[in-house]
């Protein structure tokens, strides 16, 4: 009998620990929460919808998951669209010695094992019995500022335009994710269509997680660039993440809003193909891309990108050669206000994280009227700064963060 009474009294333990810890994620705004138990370790998963970034929300997750535990190893999952990106590990040790203050937050940071191998966590997770405040059906309306500067005309120094771009995004079910985007022009010297209040990006996308490092996505419907089609991408990383090598394949066409028809759609099929690498650099925060591109009219080119994180800023410059043209420039992500965007309700309006840009140097001539280089996005906030979970990016800047 007492063999019994020892079982229970522990199990009820396990489960005050569980309920705890998911309480205190789910009070910082945290969705997609699932936790479980092996023996007195404990692994629990979270989406952090709330921050703007990857490490600040990850930074009080983990604040949160440390005082909440009793001792015994902590792992956790960080989600996103319920996929796992990373797995970070804290020891019984660590936990003990953060909550008997003998080590700083920083030194947690600095002693954690952070990485993209989450699938032994994921794993002990099939045990979660529900997931809590689920993220499916939750709307955003984002506001999306679009900028675009280039000197391909002769009769004038720029052709430019402002627009603003709200769009409705809303999570479906696992790695789901619907995008409906309207853009408003504000300010150009072009004619057309760029005058016209026009759809932006319309689409739904699917992601997939296959296990050892290998992620996948499917896109289909209106994209930027005047295009309309299905993309798929896979890839894979290595666990410390210095490593990430890719492919692309997409099929595509016109989609335009003309004076006489309407919203054009033409029947011409237009492919694209790329094969990625991605190398970063820890040391300086350098993130080095290179990618070899059949191109989306044709032509067949590489590209090389140097980009420089500087907490939530990427500048970045790149150089590409298609064709027997050179080309060049530069881009850049910078955050914009508001680090935090509650979503205690079913709908959320927020502008977005981050302004993202890219400069063409080249944009006349040849290389303009063949539209060599020519590519397309598949989401609105597609820049190097969102959704950049590199693990020692992630640590790096947590430990900044905790210096301050």
């Amino acid at each position: 009998m007492s063999r019994y009474l020892i079982a229970i009294f522990f199990s009820a333990i396990s489960i005050s620990v569980r309920a705890q810890v998911a309480e205190k994620l789910q009070q910082l705004g945290m969705e997609n929460i699932q936790i479980a138990t092996d023996g007195d370790n404990t692994t629990v998963a979270f989406e952090d919808n709330m921050y703007r970034g990857t490490y600040r929300g990850i930074g009080k997750a983990i604040v949160a998951g440390l005082e909440r535990m009793d001792p015994g190893d902590l792992q956790m999952v960080v989600l996103e669209q319920s996929i796992p990106q990373l797995c970070i590990t804290l020891s019984g040790e660590t936990v003990t010695e953060y909550k008997e203050k003998r080590i700083t937050i920083g030194e947690v940071y600095r002693q954690m094992g952070i990485s993209y191998d989450t699938d032994k966590a994921m794993g002990i997770l099939k045990k979660a019995h529900k997931t809590l405040n689920s993220s499916a059906g939750k709307v955003d309306i984002v506001i999306y500022p679009e900028v675009k500067l280039a000197n391909s005309s002769l009769d004038r120094l720029y052709t430019y335009y402002i627009n603003l771009a709200p769009a409705v995004e809303m999570a479906l079910w696992k790695g789901a994710e619907l995008t409906a985007q309207v853009v408003f022009p504000l300010a150009t010297n072009l004619q057309g269509q760029y005058k016209k209040i026009r759809p932006g990006v319309i689409a739904l996308s699917q992601e997939f997680y296959l296990g050892k490092g290998f992620l996948g996505r499917v896109a289909a419907g209106n994209f930027t660039n005047n295009r309309m089609g299905v993309q798929a991408e896979m890839k894979y990383r290595t666990a410390n993440g210095r490593l990430e090598l890719g492919a692309v394949a997409g099929s595509t066409v016109q989609s335009i809003l003309t004076n006489d028809e309407g919203w054009y759609i033409s029947r011409k099929q237009r492919f694209n193909a790329a094969l990625k690498a991605s190398v970063y650099e820890p040391r300086f925060n350098l993130q080095f891309d290179l990618q070899a591109a059949r191109y989306l009219y044709g032509d067949y080119g590489v590209r090389g990108d140097c980009t420089r994180h500087f907490g939530e800023y990427a500048i970045g410059v790149y150089g590409m050669y298609t064709d027997g043209e050179i080309n060049g420039g530069f881009h850049f992500a910078i955050p914009l206000p508001g680090k935090k965007w509650s979503r205690n309700r079913g709908i959320r309006v927020r502008q977005a994280d981050y302004f993202a840009m890219e400069y063409s140097m080249e944009s006349w001539g040849r290389y303009a009227d063949e539209k060599m280089g020519e590519t397309y996005r598949t989401r609105p906030d597609e820049n190097r700064s969102n959704r950049f979970f590199q693990p020692e990016y992630i640590r790096y800047f947590l430990i900044k963060e905790a210096n301050k």
